[in-house]
């Protein structure tokens, strides 16, 4: 974690995948365990192939290459196994709470922006007790943007009642914090996979 200046803080947006969830290594390796729930053997260099791929392309490929029935039916098993990850498995990096801790000594508001869905987050969040200190839950879907566009930043401080330069985002991929600068927000970044 990169530490920052010590500006006045009226809002604290974290991610939660790769920030403070450890489930970037499921995200990354999604379709070869779902092959192997389905009975298959993935082939080496399968995460190569799909990277470029969107999760629709990713469903479609899967579907033709390994007859798993539809690409609607491979998008809806692959669902079911993140939302069981999400629901049972997935655990908080060591020191995240220590990071939600920090944060609440600003006294102000804490959310969640996250690409998972409303539903992994509640229940991946509310399992391990995060809930308890976060004030709001937002998803790229749900604002319909991605954490690639500053828009999303913006529309998340507007609705908080709090300015971008007040905001503190907390983030682990480098399209987001881009994202959050250019937005006017301060940023920390988390390393977690060096």
């Amino acid at each position: 974690m990169t530490e920052i200046s010590k500006k006045p803080v009226r809002l604290h947006i974290f991610d939660m995948d790769g920030t403070l969830l450890d489930s970037m290594r499921m995200w990354d390796n999604i379709s070869s365990d779902y092959l192997r729930s389905r009975g298959f053997t993935p082939p080496e260099g399968l995460a190569e192939i799909l990277d470029p791929m969107t999760f629709p392309e990713v469903c479609q490929y899967l579907a033709e290459r390994w007859d798993l029935g539809s690409p609607e039916d491979v998008s809806r098993g692959m669902m079911s196994y993140l939302d069981h990850q999400y629901e049972e498995e997935l655990q908080l990096f060591p020191d995240a709470m220590e990071a939600i801790d920090e944060a609440e000594k600003d006294r102000c508001f804490m959310v969640i922006l996250s690409n998972s869905t409303a539903h992994q987050v509640a229940a991946a969040m509310g399992r391990l007790g995060v809930l308890d200190h976060i004030d709001e839950i937002f998803t790229s879907e749900g604002l319909g943007m991605r954490k690639d566009s500053p828009d999303i930043f913006r529309r998340v401080c507007r609705h908080m009642g709090a300015k971008p330069e007040d905001t503190m985002v907390h983030d682990d991929s480098e399209y987001a914090l881009k994202a959050a600068e250019e937005a006017g927000c301060m940023t920390k970044k988390y390393d977690r996979y060096r």
